[in-house]
């Protein structure tokens, strides 16, 4: 897991105990897209629930994401239907930059840095940056258990999953960027910081 985080960082470290390979964070490759790009009906074909499934897991690893959807400690996540109703958000969030952007480099960073930027508004309701950390970690882990249940070659499987990985450490380190960005103007006492949606 320490791997998988620091890839998210930049750093090249191999990631060891889930089966995920190490992904550096930089331009993703015309292959890597084109693989993501095709396997992307596979996968939820395979996995409808799938981004339902990763947003409870995070829940489920993290108080702290609990307490920002006001979600006692011992309520089920999935019985709230504010913090139930993103997962469908963030599906049609990853549709958008998969299928419809093509993983085109420049709408892909714009579309990532804007939402990371919106996160600065969540801040007051309890956000921490370090929930992408879990939700990297969770997407990560299905996505390497969805696709292992229906690609029997080992070579395949491992490059399927760590052209995913390296997608979708990509989106969550330009997020990352666009929420640090702004909050670093709030800090220097400037105005900015993009409030677009999804």
């Amino acid at each position: 897991m320490m791997g998988l985080l620091s890839t998210i960082r930049g750093k090249k470290e191999p990631v060891v105990g889930n089966g995920i390979g190490s992904a550096q964070v930089g331009p993703l490759n015309a292959k890597t897209k084109k693989l993501v790009i095709q396997e992307w009906p596979r996968v939820l074909a395979q996995c409808p629930e799938l981004f339902t499934e990763i947003w409870h897991k995070s829940a489920t690893r993290s108080t702290s994401i609990k307490l920002a959807f006001g979600i006692a400690e011992n309520e089920s996540p999935m019985q709230n239907a504010a913090f139930l109703g993103l997962s469908s958000t963030i599906q049609a969030f990853f549709y958008k930059l998969i299928i419809t952007y093509e993983l085109n480099d420049d709408q892909v960073r714009e579309a990532c840095e804007q939402l990371g930027a919106r996160h600065v508004d969540f801040i007051s309701r309890g956000f921490n940056s370090h929930f992408w950390d879990i939700f990297l970690v969770c997407m990560a882990e299905k996505i390497d258990e969805t696709l292992s249940a229906y690609i029997p070659d080992e070579d395949k499987r491992n490059e399927m999953i760590l052209a995913w990985q390296r997608v979708i450490n990509s989106i969550v380190h330009q997020m990352r960027n666009g929420y640090s960005d702004r909050r670093k103007q709030q800090l220097g006492g400037t105005k900015g910081g993009s409030n677009n949606g999804f």
